[in-house]
């Protein structure tokens, strides 16, 4: 964590606090409480929000950057639950100061960052007596329950080679530069999707030899989108024709 008077941009509290909803629906008394209350603080990329077994002594809020919420295995094997983007909010900060119970998980900024902080206590003290507010966390844990939920469905049942598919065409269409380019690593790859690292780069080579992709040192380079779709529908194919077999025999 980094001085605000040291970065090289800045959000006031104000801005940060526009792009919640909660901030934006309450009356001017209790805005100005928030903006009272509320303290801005900069993050460094790969700085520590919070980490596993800690409490949650301060709630934060996100106005410019990203973070990263993931747990590791006693393998090592990290696992991401979810992404928190300016105007999100982060249930397992949020849950595990409502219970006054340690974190489960860690929480990464991936990039430089702005945010406001809340001392625990005051924001459960606003949950309690400020319907806007239980509504906005109890919206927001349920959202994230449901990514969450998808997410675990996914790393059970669904294809790995689909998945990875997906996710390189949904990189890829963010990507400003031509031909598209993902620069990532393997390993931060196998994180976001549950696997191993050893299965990623296994997988990636398989797509570069068939042409949809060129493999660099943390980079991957699109170059045949449409090879990447045909992987996904073909294993969409696959599923059905399965699904229809069984049901035939049933």
């Amino acid at each position: 964590m980094v001085d605000i008077s040291t970065c090289g941009y800045k959000c006031s509290k104000t801005d940060i606090l526009k792009q919640y909803t909660f901030y934006n629906d309450a009356n001017p008394e209790l805005q100005r409480e928030i903006e009272t209350c509320a303290q801005r603080i900069a993050l460094e990329k790969y700085d520590f929000i919070f980490q596993k077994n800690s409490r949650s002594e301060y709630i934060a809020l996100l106005g410019q950057g990203k973070a990263r919420v993931y747990v590791v295995g006693d393998n090592g094997r990290e696992v991401t639950l979810y992404h928190v983007s300016p105007g999100e909010s982060c249930p397992i900060n949020i849950l595990s100061a409502l219970l006054n119970q340690n974190i489960p998980a860690i929480a990464v900024a991936e990039t430089e960052s702005q945010a406001v902080i809340f001392r625990a206590s005051k924001f459960m003290q606003w949950v309690a007596e400020h319907h806007i507010i239980r509504q906005y966390v109890l919206e927001s844990i349920s959202l994230r329950l449901v990514s969450v939920l998808t997410l675990m469905e996914d790393i059970k049942f669904r294809k790995l080679d689909q998945r990875l598919a997906e996710y390189l065409i949904l990189q890829f269409s963010t990507s400003n530069q031509r031909p598209p380019v993902i620069e990532s690593t393997h390993e931060k790859i196998a994180a976001e999707l549950g696997s191993a690292r050893e299965v990623i780069s296994r997988l990636l080579g398989e797509f570069e030899r068939s042409g949809g992709i060129k493999l660099a040192r943390g980079r991957i380079i699109l170059i045949c989108e449409s090879a990447l779709h045909k992987l996904v529908e073909k294993k969409r194919l696959s599923k059905v024709e399965y699904s229809t077999g069984e049901a035939s025999i049933a």
